[in-house]
């Protein structure tokens, strides 16, 4: 059994079907890549797993616990979106603590896990920056450290380079890359650009019009 497992996982927006019967199986430390056409049920498939959406049927497995019903603040899972999502009225440090910060965890423990965290994504004397007077790449970076503050066990990324121009998005794949084989997670990240896929990814899964219509390594 994989470390996440999709049951028959269904999605319905009224008379719509976004996703039919999803199945998946994903190894702990897999670096899995979503790929396929806008609208196909990528980023509906993993906010599903991430507990922002519920879906219509089946079941959804994170280390062996179902936590289909589980809400998000309550699973193992963190998510990066393309647009960063950053609060733009905290400092980066601040937006990093901030989960910490919820689970009321003591002052000088936040500081120091942030300080790693900063260091971790080279970004060391930009704490005290607001979001708007960091860059793409550096906002990037600091969505990234967010999600990695309470230590998940899964971490998805929707597109998180298709805004950067090409330096910055060789960057945050190497960074991404480095972190996953330090911490191994499982990564699972939506990308349109297969030079990033070739780059990241030890499993490729494409969708079309909600279904899973192939996987495999990125070799086959």
């Amino acid at each position: 059994m994989g470390q996440i497992r999709l049951q028959g996982i269904r999605k319905s927006f009224g008379a719509l079907e976004v996703l039919k019967g999803i199945d998946l199986d994903i190894a702990e430390g897999e670096f899995v890549v979503f790929v396929g056409p806008s609208g196909c049920g990528k980023s509906t498939t993993l906010r599903m797993l991430g507990g922002f959406e519920e879906p219509t049927s089946g079941r959804i497995i994170l280390d062996g616990r179902d936590v289909t019903d589980v809400p998000p603040n309550r699973r193992n899972v963190n998510i990066v979106f393309q647009d960063y999502a950053l609060f733009p009225h905290l400092s980066a440090a601040r937006n990093i603590a901030f989960g910490l910060e919820m689970r009321a965890v003591p002052r000088d423990a936040i500081a120091r896990r942030v300080r790693d965290l900063l260091a971790l994504v080279h970004l060391e004397e930009f704490g005290d920056r607001q979001p708007g007077e960091l860059s793409g790449g550096q906002r990037q970076r600091i969505a990234i450290a967010r999600a990695m503050i309470l230590r998940p066990k899964v971490v998805v990324l929707d597109e998180p380079t298709s805004a950067l121009d090409m330096t910055v998005q060789v960057q945050i794949v190497d960074l991404l890359r480095s972190l996953q084989q330090k911490h191994e997670l499982a990564f699972l990240f939506i990308s349109h650009d297969l030079r990033v896929v070739r780059a990241m990814s030890h499993q490729i899964m494409v969708m079309r019009a909600g279904e899973v219509v192939e996987q495999g390594t990125t070799e086959q």
